[in-house]
Parts: C-alpha cells; structure tokens; sequence
C-alpha cells in the first residue's frame, strides 16, 4: 500500500497527462510519439523514470499495487551498502515488463542511496544507442525484455557489468522483486537462466 501511496501521492499522477520519453537508435528525438506497429500505442523509448512509466499505460499502475513487498524484503534492500547502478531495460509494448518492472517501481519507492536504478525503454527491436546506457555503463547487447542489468563501480569510473536477471525470476515462485534484491545482495552474482 506504501508503494501504491507513494507512487500516486508522491508523483502526482493523477492530475498529469501522460509522457513519453523518446530516442532513436540515432540519440537523436523523432518529430512524434514512436507508435507500436502491433498495438499503435505510443512507446517508451530510451531513458526514462518511473513517473513516466506509471503515466504511460494503465498497465503498469495497475500492476504496482498487485506487488506485496514484505518487511523483511524492504529491509533487505535498504541494507545493501555497496554503491550499484541498476538498469531495467524493458519494453512499454512487452507483456512481461508489464508484469515484471512494478516490482522494480515498488523497490524503488523503498529508498536506497546506494542503488541507482535507470529505465531503457526500447521498440520490438530492442536495440539502444550506446549512448542511452547510464555514465560509465557499457553498452549490452539486449535479447529479451526485461532484462535487468546490475553494474559495479570500478577504479577511474567505469562500471562493470556483475550480474542480471532476464526476463523472469530464475526460480519458480520467486517474485522479481525477491529475485533483484538476491541480485544487489550477492554483490551482483548473475541470477540469469
């Protein structure tokens, strides 16, 4: 519920109008909302925020109070103290983000100053500029979506990709949310399938 409140207080979403952060491959912005070919709905695409996201399609807003964060898991990801950059590379088109990027905006709306978190919203292609990806961030090549990438700070401020989750948690019955917090907590052991 604190998640829901904080995402709908805290945002102002309701008395907003939706926005749509876009880029071409290029880094350069088209002249209009980028439509799915598929749906004809306007696309996320490139950097963007989670305001954004719960503005863009009902979907995700409706998603986010269906996530049921425990104490002992909020605890656990407000504990990690080592510095990381997580970055959900997701799809505003894509069935799954739909169901597993809220527990991202749910942990998200638990702070932790120790873990920045950076949303890539891509087409069907799935393919990013190299500039899209966050400072020091080297660029992956994407397969499906969402993926979710863990960076760790190295010496003279380049990251180093330490771990991810691809798609859906690696254990069944395991919750996105469980699954990232597992990620941070391992100091970026890959959790992928």
């Amino acid at each position: 519920m604190k998640a829901t409140l904080l995402a709908f207080g805290t945002l102002g979403l309701l008395a907003q109008p939706p926005v749509v952060v876009l880029a071409e491959p290029s880094g350069t912005l088209p002249a209009g909302p980028v439509a799915d070919a598929r749906d004809h709905q306007p696309m996320l695409m490139g950097e963007t925020t989670a305001k954004a996201i719960l503005a863009h399609r009902a979907i995700f807003r409706d998603n986010l109070p269906k996530v049921k964060l425990s104490d002992s898991l909020k605890a656990r990801w407000q504990a990690v103290r080592q510095p990381f950059t997580l970055v959900a590379v997701f799809g505003s088109w894509c069935g799954d983000s739909h169901h597993q990027l809220p527990d991202l905006l749910a942990l998200e709306a638990e702070p932790n100053p120790f873990i920045e978190v950076h949303y890539l919203g891509v087409n069907r292609d799935k393919a990013l500029a190299s500039g899209a990806w966050p400072k020091g961030c080297p660029p992956q090549k994407v397969i499906r979506v969402p993926t979710f990438y863990l960076f760790a700070p190295q010496p003279g401020g380049g990251q180093k990709l330490v771990g991810s989750v691809v798609e859906t948690p690696p254990r069944e019955g395991q919750t996105m949310a469980e699954a990232l917090v597992e990620l941070v907590e391992a100091g970026g052991k890959d959790t992928s399938r």
